[in-house]
């Protein structure tokens, strides 16, 4: 299953918390075991990686969505926010 489906499929079975350090805490679980399940054929160098992305994803779902961001993330935002997370090398657009 690609990354952002199985992020979704995770998702989708609860709300995710208010509280950023629970939030932190989920993603890293998801990331790691997106990783234990996927070990051949993964965009990603680590399991580090997988979790800074998902943390990201969730971070840009919020930018989009909230009324309280003035300033909304371009795709260029994104991809600059996102460069080196992957053993110091840029994940694959």
């Amino acid at each position: 299953m690609d990354f952002v489906s199985a992020l979704r499929r995770f998702l989708e079975g609860f709300r995710l918390p208010g509280e950023a350090q629970k939030i932190d805490r989920l993603m890293e679980k998801f990331a790691s075991r997106y990783c234990d399940c996927n070990p051949h054929g993964t965009i990603f160098a680590s399991a580090d990686a997988a979790y800074v992305l998902a943390y990201s994803i969730i971070m840009l779902t919020t930018d989009l969505h909230s009324t309280q961001v003035k300033r909304k993330m371009t795709k260029e935002d994104y991809i600059r926010m996102n460069r080196g997370i992957n053993d110091s090398k840029d994940l694959p657009k």
